[in-house]
């Protein structure tokens, strides 16, 4: 079970310097503002601030569709863990969630390292 005062406490303690995924950036920008604003309201209401951080957190997250979107999700869903915003009984969902999100996309396609890639011969 996450202590609502540590995972606040987290929250609010965010340093942007040490996010360089846009993603979770505003991820973690939405919970703050949302728990900031309830405990502006009432200092000791870190439940309900840490259930409005949740909600948000969850909400500003990047949606199941393009590689780049999953990849950017799954990095929101450890953060997430992390920061105590996402449950560790709810993660293996959202993690499942990506992955057969990610199973119906064509596979991207790599270069070997030091090739460049294939080009059809004109002509």
């Amino acid at each position: 079970m996450v202590n609502p005062r540590h995972a606040i406490e987290r929250i609010i303690a965010f340093d942007e310097s040490l996010t360089c995924n846009p993603a979770v950036h505003h991820c973690y920008l939405a919970a703050q503002q949302a728990a900031q604003a309830i405990l502006e309201e009432d200092p000791d209401d870190t439940l309900q601030a840490l259930w409005n951080a949740t909600n948000s957190y969850c909400n500003a997250m990047p949606s199941l569709a393009g590689h780049e979107n999953i990849r950017n999700f799954i990095a929101c869903v450890a953060q997430g863990m992390l920061l105590g915003v996402i449950y560790y009984d709810e993660a293996p969902k959202l993690l499942y969630a990506a992955q057969v999100a990610l199973s119906v996309l064509p596979r991207e396609p790599r270069n070997p390292v030091g090739r460049p890639p294939n080009r059809e011969k004109m002509g």
